[in-house]
């Protein structure tokens, strides 16, 4: 009775160990999580006219907090897939991913979420069905075996889709999915933001030059020549 009981404490000190370093692994991936969401919005706030910036920091971000190998992220642009941003990993694998885009959309592994609006896997580069023989490649060229793709949504359509990658086959959480998730929503409130805030400008540029121009005609009624060198300089 008395080795029960005290291997009965030993017990209650492992599960005493084994919750506080979850709690501590949760913790630390919540502060991971929230300090890369905080980079990629002060990122999104010092440049609201250029989205290149914020899509940098999100696949650099998305591909340290998942533990990958490489990330992407891709714009659909009609029915034309383009590399909007990338992590680097040597220069003959940067080299193919360059050459492999601008591409047709298509119905294998890579556009999958582009048209199906959900996440996708690829366990294994190696024995996945319907993928291409250039994907094939171009997975060999950048050196990964798995991937998760998670699509970024914007009023339920897909418009580009972001992608992590493994050197290694295997599967990845819903957690890493989550995860994912939140990089494809930050990377859409960034693109439209800088859409709208590029209009908006446009706009009131164009009001103001307008306005400038009216200014010229009502004070120079008798003669047309200053008006059409501020319409031709606007």
């Amino acid at each position: 009775d008395k080795a029960i009981a005290m291997l009965r404490t030993f017990c209650d000190q492992a599960v005493i160990a084994i919750q506080n370093a979850r709690l501590f692994h949760e913790t630390r991936e919540s502060l991971e999580r929230q300090t890369a969401t905080a980079e990629i919005l002060n990122v999104i706030a010092s440049s609201p006219s250029d989205v290149q910036p914020v899509l940098d920091a999100i696949v650099n971000s998305a591909r340290k907090l998942i533990g990958g190998f490489s990330a992407t992220l891709l714009r659909l642009v009609g029915d034309t897939v383009h590399l909007a941003a990338y992590t680097k990993t040597d220069e003959a694998g940067d080299s193919a991913l360059l050459k492999f885009f601008p591409a047709p959309l298509g119905s294998e592994t890579l556009y999958q979420p582009l048209i199906t609006a959900k996440p996708s896997y690829i366990e294994d580069t190696e024995q996945a069905e319907n993928m291409s023989d250039g994907l094939r490649s171009l997975a060999r060229n950048r050196g990964w075996r798995s991937q998760i793709l998670v699509p970024l949504l914007h009023d339920g359509a897909p418009i580009g889709v972001i992608s992590v990658t493994r050197s290694l086959p295997g599967s990845f959480s819903e957690h890493q999915r989550d995860l994912l998730k939140t990089f494809a929503d930050q990377a859409v409130i960034a693109i439209q933001n800088t859409r709208l805030f590029n209009d908006t400008r446009e706009a009131l540029e164009q009001q103001t030059a307008t306005a400038e121009v009216l200014e010229v005609i009502s004070s120079s009624v008798a003669d047309t020549a200053p008006v059409f060198d501020k319409i031709l300089n606007s």
